[in-house]
C-alpha cells in the first residue's frame, strides 16, 4: 500500500513533465511513417503517383531532413527546452498546412521534410534526452510512462483519420490539424512547460542523486571512439527502418498476403496494446538491472513476428505479427533513452543520441526505397523478410557479448 502510494505521489508531482513527454510524443505520430502512410493512397491519386513514386519522395524528404539532425539533436545541450519543443511543434503545423494545400510535388516534398524532422525525429529525440536528464533512479519507469503517446496515437489517430477523411477529404483534415497543433497544442506546451527549469541539464530536485550514480560523461568524440558504442547501437537502431519499411508497404503485403487492409488496420490495435505492454514492463526491469542486460532481448518478439509474416498467410498470423513488433517497439521506446544516459551520461545525451538519429533516420529513409524495389524486382517478402530476422539475431548476439564481458 505504501509503495502504491509513493508511486502516485511521484507521478502527482512531476505530472507536468509526465504530461509534456505523453502529449508531445502523441502529436509526433502526424510526422510518423504509420500516419503519412494512411493518406497515401488519396496522395496518391491527386498527384498522379505511382506506389514506388510516392515512396521515392518519402524517402527522399526523410533522408534530406537526415542532413538537419545532427545539428538539431546537438541544439538540445545548448539551448533552453520550452523555445526548443515550441519550435518543433511550429514546424510540424507549418508542415500540416503546407500538405493541405500543396499544389504541386515541391509543396509536398517540403510538407513531407517538415513532417520527417520534427514528428518522425526531432520530437522523440527531445522528449527522451528531457526525460533521461530529469530523471536518474527511476529514469526507466519514467521514460516508459511518456512514451505511451505513441502507442495511444497508433490505436486512436487511424481510426480518426479514416473518419475525418471520409467527412471532409484528406486535405482538410490537415488543414485542421495544422490549426490545432499552431493554436492549441503550441500554448499547452508553452504553458506546461512554463514552470519546469528550463536549462538541458538535471532538474534541480534530481541533481545529486544523479551526480552520485551517473558515469561520467563522455562526449560526442570519445563515444564514437568507443567500440562499445558499436556493439549496442545496431539493435537499437535497426527495428525502426525495418518497421518504416514495412509498414510503409503495407497494403501491398495484405495483397501478397490477402489479407484485407481493414484487418490489418484494426492489428494495429494489437500493435498499439502490445506496446504499452512491453513499455511499462521494461521500464522497472531496466531501472532493477540495467539497459545493457535487457536490450538483446527486445529483438526476439520482433524475429517471432517476423517468421509469421514470412511463413504465415492466415489472418491470424498478421494478427501475431503486429502484436509481437509491438513488444520490441514498446521496450525500444525505454531504452532508446536509457541506454546512452545510462553508459556515456547525460551532459552531451542529446549531442549523442543526435548521431544514433541520424544513422536511424538513414536507414529509415532508405528502407521503403529499398524494398519498394526488391518488390519490382519480384524478389518475394518472404525471402526479404528472413533476412530482417537474420540481422536482428546478429545484432542481438553483438549486444549480448557487451553484457558478458561487463
Amino acid at each position: 500500500m505504501n509503495k502504491d502510494r509513493h508511486r502516485l505521489s511521484f507521478l502527482v508531482q512531476e505530472w507536468r513533465i509526465f504530461a509534456f513527454g505523453i502529449s508531445f510524443q502523441f502529436f509526433s505520430s502526424f510526422g510518423r511513417t504509420f500516419y503519412i502512410a494512411i493518406f497515401g493512397g488519396e496522395i496518391r491519386s491527386t498527384f498522379d503517383l505511382t506506389p514506388g513514386e510516392f515512396s521515392y519522395i518519402y524517402s527522399a524528404a526523410t533522408l534530406t531532413g537526415v542532413l538537419f539532425i545532427p545539428w538539431l539533436g546537438k541544439r538540445i545541450d545548448e539551448v533552453d527546452l520550452r523555445p526548443y519543443a515550441i519550435s518543433m511543434v511550429v514546424i510540424l503545423g507549418l508542415a500540416s498546412f503546407s500538405i493541405s494545400v500543396a499544389p504541386n510535388l515541391v509543396i509536398l516534398f517540403a510538407a513531407l521534410f517538415g513532417f520527417r524532422v520534427t514528428g518522425g525525429s526531432m520530437m522523440n529525440h527531445t522528449v527522451v534526452v528531457t526525460i533521461a536528464r530529469h530523471f536518474n533512479k527511476r529514469r526507466g519507469i519514467a521514460t516508459s510512462i511518456c512514451s505511451l503517446g505513441v502507442p495511444i496515437a497508433e490505436a486512436v489517430l487511424p481510426i480518426l483519420a479514416v473518419l475525418s477523411m471520409a467527412l471532409m477529404g484528406w486535405r482538410m483534415t490537415w488543414m485542421v490539424s495544422g490549426v490545432f497543433l499552431s493554436l492549441i497544442f503550441g500554448p499547452v506546451v508553452f504553458w506546461i512547460l512554463g514552470s519546469l527549469r528550463q536549462d538541458s541539464s538535471v532538474s534541480g530536485d534530481h541533481a545529486n542523486a544523479a551526480m552520485r550514480t551517473s558515469p561520467p560523461s563522455a562526449t560526442r568524440r570519445e563515444v564514437l571512439r568507443d567500440i562499445q558504442f558499436y556493439r549496442l547501437a545496431p539493435v537499437l537502431i535497426l527495428p525502426t527502418p525495418l518497421v518504416t519499411a514495412l509498414f510503409f508497404h503495407h497494403a501491398t503485403i495484405a495483397e501478397i498476403k490477402e489479407w484485407s487492409l481493414e484487418w490489418l488496420a484494426t492489428c494495429f490495435v494489437a500493435y498499439a496494446g502490445a506496446t504499452v505492454v512491453a513499455s511499462l514492463a521494461v521500464g522497472p526491469l531496466v531501472d532493477r538491472h540495467s539497459a545493457k542486460i535487457v536490450l538483446p532481448w527486445t529483438v526476439v518478439p520482433m524475429v517471432v513476428g517476423l517468421i509469421f509474416l514470412a511463413y504465415g498467410t492466415s489472418a491470424a498470423s498478421a494478427f501475431i505479427y503486429m502484436l509481437c513488433f509491438g513488444l520490441t517497439a514498446g521496450a525500444r521506446y525505454t531504452l532508446t533513452a536509457v541506454i546512452w544516459a545510462e553508459t556515456y551520461g547525460t551532459r552531451y545525451l542529446g549531442s549523442i543520441r543526435a548521431v544514433v538519429h541520424t544513422i536511424t533516420m538513414l536507414l529509415a529513409g532508405l528502407s521503403p526505397a529499398l524494398l519498394g524495389w526488391l518488390i519490382d524486382q519480384h524478389v518475394p517478402i518472404g525471402t526479404t523478410v528472413q533476412v530482417f530476422a537474420i540481422l536482428l539475431i546478429i545484432s542481438a548476439i553483438s549486444a549480448k557479448g557487451i553484457v558478458k564481458r561487463s
